[in-house]
């Protein structure tokens, strides 16, 4: 956990591509171990370990090769160095949106947009639930720190070219996290699309390139990591003698049997909705301020 902390805490803090890279597999790999440590239904924590390890290696590499073709461009994984590159030739030649396109895909992956979002739900339901509310907040929190880094200070006089895709990327995201939030009948899955819905909000900030995106992203990352982790929190208290009970239907009554419990579960869901008077509300409102 201390070895995927330090990572998670170098990820953004980076101002040069390699050495992000190097942070992204020091919180990556322990983060691999840790979905396979569940006591009860290992086969469960198991596979989802395994799937989040072959797809995290797959999306590692789609982020070395973008950084070794602006490597390529620039002659420097310096972040400044690739912005000045950039800013002597800013028409955008081919080398310089493909590493720009192979980057996001890496970054996309990481925070969990549609169409990389696969792993989100297995992995979240799978992973013992305490290791799932510290990659819901820290894990997001850490790759869109490190997404504003790369497209705020390495390729800003490119933002015509990928805020289009961005466009795409968040309006899919919001609409199928959503969607497929309401379909389940699990609540670390149900939560696990919620997360996947949020990705597209804070997107929408990251759109914005201004200091007002900037802000509101953070702020948006605060508010919705303590929702996060709370939600989970109260997810891994609902047991019975066989372990976590994560299926909706046998929480019916919950509100008789735990008034307490009940009411802080739905505080929060009320602010993951973004209901006005919840963190939620003035999150949502700060970033589609900054986008419009």
């Amino acid at each position: 956990t201390l070895l995927a902390v330090a990572g998670l805490l170098l990820f953004p803090a980076s101002g040069d591509l390699l050495t992000m890279f190097v942070a992204l597999e020091v919180f990556s790999l322990p983060l691999y171990l840790l979905c396979g440590l569940a006591r009860r239904r290992r086969l469960l924590s198991q596979e989802a370990a395994l799937k989040y390890f072959l797809l995290g290696a797959f999306s590692s590499a789609f982020f070395l090769y973008g950084t070794a073709l602006l490597y390529g461009y620039s002659g420097t994984t310096d972040l400044t160095g690739i912005a000045d590159a950039i800013s002597r030739e800013p028409n955008g030649p081919v080398l310089v949106l493909t590493g720009t396109a192979l980057l996001s895909v890496g970054l996309l992956f990481k925070v969990g947009a549609v169409p990389f979002h696969s792993w989100i739900p297995d992995v979240y339901q799978g992973a013992p639930t305490s290791v799932t509310a510290f990659m819901s907040a820290a894990t997001k929190v850490a790759a869109f720190g490190a997404m504003l880094r790369i497209f705020s200070v390495a390729l800003p006089d490119l933002k015509d070219d990928w805020r289009p895709m961005l466009w795409a990327v968040a309006i899919l995201t919001m609409m199928v996290g959503a969607i497929l939030a309401v379909t389940q009948s699990d609540a670390k899955r149900m939560l696990a699309y919620s997360s996947v819905a949020h990705v597209g909000f804070v997107l929408t900030g990251v759109i914005a390139a201004n200091r007002a995106g900037i802000s509101s992203i953070l702020f948006y990352l605060v508010a919705y990591g303590f929702t996060a982790l709370g939600a989970f929190a109260l997810v891994g208290l609902v047991r019975d003698s066989r372990g976590e009970v994560g299926d909706l239907s046998r929480w019916a009554g919950m509100g008789r049997r735990s008034p307490i419990f009940a009411i802080t579960f739905a505080v929060l869901l009320l602010a993951m909705a973004g209901i006005p008077l919840t963190s939620g509300f003035v999150s949502k409102f700060a970033v589609f301020q900054a986008a419009v």
